[in-house]
């Protein structure tokens, strides 16, 4: 348990070190990171991580040089999708485009110029909702001739416009109401012009 916590740590400062002096000297931190790179590699059997996990891990350095892989500054990112020859056989067979193509996410590092391709994770199923036909029946309701159900009742997520709308037009509504009891009763109240006599 133990040789296992300080690998951890080691790796931990290593990680740590290469991020802290990545601007002011890419040099070393290039070369702390291939160290830490190093040290993954021969140890990659203490380490119970799971494969996306490691993923990661071998996505902040490069393989190569051991400078960080930051995208924009240090790396560039490209998508890239390949057929295997089984899957081409596939296509060839169903006629289906891109059925069967493997994505991959390609970083290639901008101070050794090294390719590391990583498979994306295929998107899962996006399904279309669709609205009830005409043979869905709806439920026979005995109105009370309440104003209740005559009211729609508004959806929890509405959305923010929708709020400020409904808000909107419910004070234009109170400042209407107030100005038509002001017509109509023009005694009861007092007026600016009450005071300016």
């Amino acid at each position: 348990m133990e040789p296992r916590h300080s690998l951890e740590k080691r790796i931990l400062f290593l990680q740590k070190a290469a991020q802290k002096l990545v601007l002011t000297s890419p040099s070393i931190s290039a070369s702390l990171g291939a160290e830490r790179d190093k040290l993954l590699a021969t140890q990659d059997a203490d380490l119970e991580a799971s494969k996306k996990d490691w993923d990661a891990l071998r996505r902040e350095v490069c393989g190569a040089c051991g400078s960080l892989m930051l995208p924009g500054w240090s790396c560039a990112v490209s998508r890239e999708s390949y057929a295997s020859k089984s899957n081409k056989r596939i296509q060839k067979a169903t006629l289906k485009p891109s059925s069967g193509r493997t994505k991959f996410a390609v970083y290639t590092c901008l101070r050794c110029n090294r390719n590391t391709s990583q498979p994306l994770p295929p998107r899962p199923p996006t399904r279309p909702k669709r609205l009830s036909g005409g043979t869905a029946t709806q439920p026979d309701t005995v109105s009370t001739g309440g104003r209740d159900e005559d009211v729609v009742p508004k959806s929890v997520n509405a959305s923010s416009k929708q709020r400020a709308k409904a808000r909107k037009g419910g004070l234009q509504a109170m400042l209407a109401k107030s100005r038509r009891q002001g017509r109509t009763s023009p005694g009861a109240g007092l007026d600016l012009m009450d005071f300016m006599k």
